[in-house]
């Protein structure tokens, strides 16, 4: 039985591959605006880069949920251009 080789830098951690609307300026900075997760689609009241690296950059995100704000962590790989959420 052979093995199979990953090429992509998300493959080897447990995510969910989500839906973003984000805004990137002229200098890099990325900002998560809306995401959709199972169906919904929440907007980003705030969030504070949790780390940084070559090629991915992780968030953690207050998301607005009717009355409440539910805290999630969004990561976005530079290089597939996906963003991902913690596998539930």
């Amino acid at each position: 039985m052979g093995g199979q080789a990953s090429y992509n830098s998300h493959d080897y951690i447990p995510v969910d591959i989500v839906p973003v609307i984000a805004s990137f300026d002229d200098k890099g900075h990325i900002a998560p605006l809306y995401v959709r997760i199972d169906g919904c689609s929440y907007k980003v009241d705030s969030y504070w880069v949790k780390n940084s690296f070559s090629n991915s950059i992780a968030f953690n995100c207050k998301l607005i949920d009717g009355d409440c704000l539910k805290p999630v962590m969004l990561t976005f790989f530079q290089d597939e251009n996906i963003w991902t959420i913690p596998k539930r």
